[in-house]
């Protein structure tokens, strides 16, 4: 079962999880300056290009968790903008299709009663039901970054449901991971009567948010081993050659 336990902890224990962590936030903490001088036209430009490299970095990080590397965060450049280009090519159809459609639903479904909320619940159950599938295409893609797999709609609408609602089961765990993470620190600016707009509270908050993605990409990785309808045989043939590696290593005395 996906445990956002392991996440937290292997999020922090990959090779250069720290030199990753401060290098990843650096980009961040530009957009959030950005924000805090008001210099909105920029803020938007550079977020997005930022959000764009967030987005590869979690494909990357989905796809080494599932590939059962040694690393969640690349550092590889070439093995990054393979996941970013794919990942463009797979979610922005899927983002274009299921918008349009979601609207045209609503649009076009006429409630025959006029009950208070009804159309609020309604909107809400379209919309979750779409992004449902779009979300269960880009890991169903995202764990060998094979394109054809993002486009697999009967493995996709036989998974999506048991996705969306391990993905609701994880966002509530996030949120106290997050709390222990920057609460103590928060404290600490509030004891010492430092304001939260303070450059190295801004810049830990950078930071926290590269910890996330990690967090994000192993809890997805294993969300869409347990949930994804399909073979998994390439994950556990991975496992198993690093498991004889990891053994052959031991029994030569390598650490």
């Amino acid at each position: 079962m996906a445990s956002i336990v392991d996440a937290f902890q292997e999020a922090f224990s990959e090779d250069f999880a720290y030199v990753k962590i401060v290098a990843y936030s650096i980009p961040v903490n530009f957009v959030v300056a950005l924000f805090m001088q008001g210099k909105m036209e920029q803020f938007e430009f550079w977020a997005f290009i930022v959000g764009m490299f967030l987005l590869g970095l979690l494909t990357a990080g989905i796809n080494n968790v599932r590939m059962n590397k040694k690393e969640i965060l690349t550092f590889n450049p070439l093995h990054y903008l393979k996941a970013l280009g794919k990942t463009l090519v797979v979610v922005v159809p899927h983002l274009l299709l299921f918008y349009n459609l979601g609207k045209l639903i609503i649009k076009a479904v006429k409630l025959p009663v006029d009950i208070p909320y009804l159309p609020i619940i309604f909107k809400v159950i379209v919309w979750s039901i779409l992004f449902s599938i779009v979300f269960t295409s880009y890991l169903s893609f995202a764990k060998y970054l094979k394109m054809k797999e993002g486009y697999n709609y009967k493995v996709i609408t036989e998974s999506c449901i048991d996705v969306l609602i391990a993905f609701l089961f994880f966002v509530p765990q996030l949120a106290v991971a997050n709390i222990v993470l920057i609460v103590p620190v928060a404290y600490l600016f509030f004891f010492f009567k430092l304001p939260f707009t303070h450059w190295g509270f801004i810049a830990y908050c950078c930071m926290v948010l590269i910890v996330n993605i990690s967090m994000l990409s192993n809890y997805l990785a294993q969300c869409a081993y347990e949930h994804i309808k399909g073979n998994n045989e390439e994950y556990d043939e991975n496992c198993q050659i690093d498991m004889i590696v990891s053994a052959d290593d031991m029994y030569q005395g390598k650490p």
